[in-house]
């Protein structure tokens, strides 16, 4: 768990028991910000690894083995 996760969860509480008095989307922001990170990261890792293949396809000869 990341420290984005554990923000969250602490506004959670201190929202739950009355300590700070902010609307849900700022008390969820922290784990909003992580998502979205995630989803950057795997769509960097998806259009690396595709590049990655067509390196590959492009540099293999495929007259090799006919």
């Amino acid at each position: 768990m990341g420290i984005l996760e554990v923000l969250t969860i602490v506004f959670v509480v201190l929202k739950l028991i009355g300590v700070i008095a902010w609307s849900w989307w700022l008390v969820f922001l922290p784990l909003i910000i992580s998502a979205v990170i995630y989803v950057i990261v795997l769509t960097l890792y998806v259009i690396g690894i595709v590049k990655l293949k067509r390196s590959i396809d492009r540099d293999f000869d495929h007259d090799f083995f006919k």
